[in-house]
């Protein structure tokens, strides 16, 4: 191959050319259904959805992109999870569950993209607000593997699923968010702003302790790698799930923050449940 053709693959790869009045992109990885939507008409939302894309409403400043995100681009086998392959991943649930089980279809070819060329498809001129990714396991390995371009604080926000307290919710996979993704998100100069408890498989200590239980606030950074040092020697947790939302804000970020949810996205915000148990 010669040096010339080498040059124009390398510069071959063209931005996503959007209208002249958007100004921001909201990007939801993983969205289901029902994904983050557009806050204003200069704001354009793109939901990545490999399986149920289809299923999602044609909406103002709404873009489907069919496909599911890692940290390479490639072709890969996504595990059909839930009745309509709501709950699919490119991993192994390790929970044998009614929407692992009893729902399970064949396995299906999908497309693979890389955060990277997802984001630096992305003009520099349209604001990055918000980054929203619910990747059934596969948010550490994407975020990662876009370690440069989101320290720069291309995206302003960011909301990533994690695992809490060692449970493992996909086998193979890095996502605990004291072992994983806080030292990584902390390190490309993002601060957590909030957490918020998910799916777990029975009432556990959910990621919300890291909120104090009067103001509600995240705690320290000291505090949470107090909790978190009693947490990464620990095995993993497989068979069960413990998992949780942490919203993230770059240190450069200009823009307010986004609406991290849509009103009929996700039921009302969990309560902290405390040690004793009670609410």
């Amino acid at each position: 191959m010669s040096t010339s053709w080498l040059l124009l693959c390398a510069v071959a790869r063209a931005d996503l050319v959007f209208d002249p009045s958007v100004e921001r992109v909201i990007v939801n990885v993983g969205s289901n259904t029902q994904p983050s939507l557009s806050h204003d008409p200069q704001t354009v939302a793109i939901a990545v959805e490999p399986m149920v894309g289809c299923r999602i409403r044609e909406q103002r400043n709404l873009h489907v992109l069919h496909a599911a995100v890692a940290a390479n681009n490639t072709l890969a086998f996504m595990q059909w999870y839930n009745k309509f392959g709501e709950s699919s991943s490119l991993g192994t649930a390790t929970e044998k569950a009614e929407y692992t089980t009893r729902y399970r279809g064949k396995r299906k070819i999908v497309n693979v993209i890389s955060l990277t060329t997802l984001v630096e498809s992305i003009p520099l001129t349209v604001k990055l607000w918000y980054l929203k990714t619910d990747m059934q396991g596969f948010d550490f390995d994407a975020l990662r593997s876009a370690a440069d371009i989101l320290r720069s604080g291309r995206a302003q926000y960011v909301m990533s699923e994690v695992w809490w307290d060692r449970y493992q919710s996909y086998a193979g996979q890095n996502n605990d968010f004291c072992l994983h993704q806080y030292p990584l998100m902390r390190a490309l100069g993002y601060e957590l702003v909030d957490v918020e408890n998910g799916y777990q498989s029975n009432k556990y200590h959910g990621i919300e302790r890291l909120k104090t239980l009067d103001t509600k606030q995240i705690r320290s950074h000291d505090e949470i790698l107090k909790m978190c040092s009693m947490q990464v020697d620990a095995p993993d947790k497989a068979g069960k799930c413990n998992e949780g939302d942490a919203y993230w804000k770059h240190a450069s970020a200009t823009l307010p923050p986004p609406r991290w949810r849509e009103q009929t996205e996700n039921p009302k915000r969990r309560r902290l449940m405390r040690l004793d148990g009670s609410f």
